[in-house]
């Protein structure tokens, strides 16, 4: 038994197999836990998979819904924007027909107001010199009813007596200044 010494070969293969039975506990041991890892790893994935579609999800329902919501009242405004321009236009047409009722009105007021001062022109021509009363009817400090006679005081001369002359109308008021 030249060369080796039994009891050291024996104790080194010991020491082998020891190390070899460690490591045999170990692996099964970190191969757990690898395992462990691995299955953690699959469910967070898993789960964040999940998570992801679940975004995504509510995210195309969120995009949706606002598409719709946009669309409604893009339609809102539209018919807004439409009930708006149809009122400016009832209003306008309505100031115009006021207008034009407002300038037939002031037309119609020109020509009774040219009527009324015909009529006054008229009467004016018709109307007579103011007629003196006479002196035996009329006494001092009577009341004069009418414009066109005068009362003579008692004892006054006719022939001599003047008779007033009636006034003249007010000049009518110039109306092209009122036209304008």
């Amino acid at each position: 038994m030249r060369g080796y010494d039994r009891a050291a070969v024996d104790s080194w293969r010991a020491e082998v197999a020891d190390l070899v039975e460690r490591l045999e506990e170990q692996q099964p041991r970190e191969a757990a836990v690898k395992r462990a890892l691995d299955e953690v790893g699959h469910e967070t994935s898993s789960i964040l998979q999940r998570a992801h579609e679940a975004a995504e999800e509510i995210t195309a329902r969120s995009r949706s819904q606002a598409e719709g919501r946009l669309q409604r009242a893009d339609t809102e405004a539209e018919s807004t924007l439409r009930e708006a321009e149809a009122r400016v236009q009832q209003l306008e047409t309505d100031a115009q027909l006021m207008w034009d009722q407002r300038s037939r009105l002031i037309e119609e007021m020109r020509q009774l107001a040219d009527e009324v001062l015909g009529v006054a022109d008229d009467a004016l021509e018709r109307m007579g010199p103011p007629v003196a009363a006479d002196a035996d009817t009329a006494q001092a400090g009577d009341d004069v009813d009418d414009d066109t006679t005068v009362a003579m005081p008692a004892g006054a001369d006719h022939a001599t007596a003047e008779a007033p002359v009636a006034a003249e109308p007010e000049a009518a008021p110039d109306r092209s200044a009122a036209q304008g």
